[in-house]
């Protein structure tokens, strides 16, 4: 059996075993390359897979910005529907699209969310 496949739950572990990068972050990376997207929908990311809210915390905000510088590497992404969730979904293969911290943008952003003065940078992803 390949990995991922569709309607398979996995844990952050399961995902680290298979890809390798950290468990605990929305964009595990090895030697700076971006492996996976773990993105939660609900109050998170209402908009995923196409649209993530990258938070304002300094390391979650340079994951974003090294996302960003590259738009060549594809990846899966998995979704995981509330934060108590334990298991994520996979939505199939992305990559970088477009990256804003404009002011209209993080404010449509926080709207949706309701993740006011929480938001560093709204990522777009494509799929492939």
């Amino acid at each position: 059996m390949t990995f991922p496949q569709r309607n398979t739950p996995y844990t952050r572990t399961d995902i680290k075993n298979q890809l390798g990068g950290e468990v605990q972050t929305y964009l595990p990376q090895n030697k700076k390359i971006i492996l996976a997207g773990c993105f939660t929908v609900d109050n998170m990311n209402p908009d995923a897979p196409d649209i993530i809210q990258a938070g304002n915390a300094p390391k979650v905000a340079a994951k974003a910005v090294l996302l960003s510088n590259q738009p060549d590497t594809v990846f899966p992404v998995f979704l995981k529907q509330k934060s108590s969730d334990k298991h994520y979904l996979f939505e199939g293969y992305f990559k970088f699209k477009s990256i804003s911290d404009k002011p209209a943008v993080i404010a449509a952003a926080e709207k949706k969310s309701g993740r006011f003065d929480e938001l560093s940078y709204v990522i777009e992803l494509t799929r492939v």
